[in-house]
């Protein structure tokens, strides 16, 4: 996701970035990238399931993305990519070669849509830009010993890659336009979710107005216990 900054304002983002190094990239599947990122700052580093963070890919510009994990033993963090095919963020990443300086953003996180201590079960829905944040919340749930699970949608050709990386998730491959399989499985499903789910709706925007609706028809969750988060949207940069 793209957002624009005024220049000075970026440089002073920059200024609290966590320099690191990349160790390890890798494709996974199809469209999917596998970011790892070495830090000292990652050994004593913590975050919050729904937090994001950004590199700079101009001046005013910054490409956002969520993390996955952090090792501390190792001082890793690591995060998932969705290859679209093009754009600066993508331009950027694939220009990286293994030993490269990178920065990575202070990450942080819109309060309604962020890890909440409890447990009630959690479900996260989205496209192949939410596995990072299935794969964060999905670890947290298994510390807390609290229910878990997860709908995405991804390409036919990431749908293996994305159960290997989220095993507790429902993984239906992407057929036709950008939302619709996984809103189909909600219609036939959502009237058995839990009434004390907390869901977490991500990913494409229009989606995710369309899920939404379809959870509030059909299930009996609290809409007060349904939150929102667009990465991105047809016919825009950035949200």
């Amino acid at each position: 996701m793209a957002l624009r900054t005024p220049g000075f304002l970026a440089d002073q983002v920059m200024k609290s970035a966590h320099a690191t190094t990349l160790v390890r990239r890798r494709d996974l599947g199809h469209g999917l990238i596998e970011l790892v990122l070495g830090s000292d700052d990652f050994r004593e580093a913590t975050f919050v399931p729904g937090d994001s963070t950004a590199f700079r890919t101009s001046r005013t510009e910054f490409r956002h993305y969520t993390p996955a994990r952090i090792d501390a033993a190792s001082g890793e963090l690591s995060i998932i990519v969705h290859r679209h095919g093009s754009g600066p963020g993508e331009e950027l990443i694939l220009g990286w070669s293994e030993g490269d300086d990178v920065a990575v953003c202070q990450w942080g996180s819109k309060k309604n849509f962020r890890w909440e201590d409890g447990v009630n079960p959690v479900l996260v829905v989205g496209d192949a830009t939410v596995i990072s944040l299935a794969m964060a919340f999905g670890d947290r749930c298994a510390l807390r010993a609290r229910p878990f699970g997860a709908l995405l949608e991804v390409d036919p050709g990431d749908v293996q890659a994305t159960r290997d990386l989220v095993p507790a998730a429902t993984v239906v491959p992407r057929t036709g336009a950008h939302g619709l399989d996984a809103e189909a499985w909600l219609q036939q499903h959502a009237g058995d979710l839990d009434v004390s789910t907390t869901v977490y709706l991500a990913g494409h925007g229009q989606s995710i107005q369309r899920q939404r609706r379809v959870l509030l028809d059909l299930s009996t969750i609290d809409r007060r216990s349904i939150r929102t988060q667009p990465y991105w949207a047809d016919g825009k940069t950035g949200l």
